[in-house]
């Protein structure tokens, strides 16, 4: 089993570097290093259905992706006995909005149901918010369903794809965190929200929450969470990986 990855979201203080270069003691405790838990052995994902516009069906390309390191997905794709150990076992996606009821439009003229309202929807692992069409104001509802969620210790990601940090951002959470957005969306979200710390990157993340530029993007991102948190599942996530394409440079021998 490879060794877990030391976390490096969090930069040592001045103090901090000072107090690593003289001490005498390398033992971990002393040294303040932390390392990643394991991962869940089951996830539950919830994808936000907000308003009535349509969503981008690329947007939703990222929920297969986390999708794919679930056993039931390996077995498809032949993967090796090591593999299907180290598999997720089960991987439960819900489609959320207000009310549960219906279904929603995505783009290229499909449909997909809803499962769960904000009132009976579970504490999500991961929480993804996919992009629209819409700027409009976001009604209290969703946001403090958004809030909740995210405010939730044992949320391990929320990912905002391409347009959807206009919702994400409306909430507050990201008060002086780092984010990104569409290129076309840069100047009046830098104008309406200052306070977020805006960044023309691909993708980007400021401890747990994620964005990333575009549709595209957002498959990179999630790419990267998947080899960051599943450190312990190196097989499952090579081929969850391999089956849909992404990062296959990484894996030449």
């Amino acid at each position: 089993m490879p060794s877990p990855p030391r976390a490096y979201t969090h930069f040592p203080s001045h103090a901090d570097l000072f107090y690593f270069c003289t001490t005498s003691s390398t033992s971990e405790e002393d040294l303040n290093i932390h390392y990643a838990p394991p991962s869940k052995s089951s996830l539950k994902v919830g994808v936000l259905v907000s308003g009535t516009e349509q969503v981008q069906m690329l947007d939703l390309a990222v929920v297969d992706l986390v999708a794919m390191i679930g056993r039931n997905r390996l077995i498809q794709v032949d993967a090796s006995e090591s593999g299907l150990d180290e598999a997720v076992d089960e991987v439960d996606i819900r489609y959320v909005n207000e009310s549960g009821e219906g279904s929603f439009s995505v783009t290229s003229g499909a449909r997909m149901p809803v499962t769960n309202s904000f009132a009976d929807a579970p504490q999500f692992d991961i929480l993804i918010i996919p992009g629209s069409f819409s700027s409009a104001e976001i009604p209290l509802s969703v946001s403090i369903f958004l809030t909740t969620q995210a405010s939730n210790p044992n949320l391990v990601a929320t990912m905002s794809i391409s347009s959807g940090i206009q919702t994400l951002v409306q909430t507050g959470f990201l008060h002086r965190k780092r984010a990104t957005c569409p290129p076309s969306l840069l100047p009046s979200l830098q104008e309406r929200f200052p306070e977020t710390s805006w960044q023309e990157n691909r993708w980007t993340r400021h401890d747990n929450v994620w964005s990333s530029s575009s549709a595209i993007t957002g498959i990179d991102m999630v790419t990267a969470w998947m080899r960051e948190y599943f450190w312990d599942r190196s097989e499952a996530v090579k081929y969850a990986l391999a089956a849909a394409g992404a990062g296959l440079d990484e894996y030449d021998d």
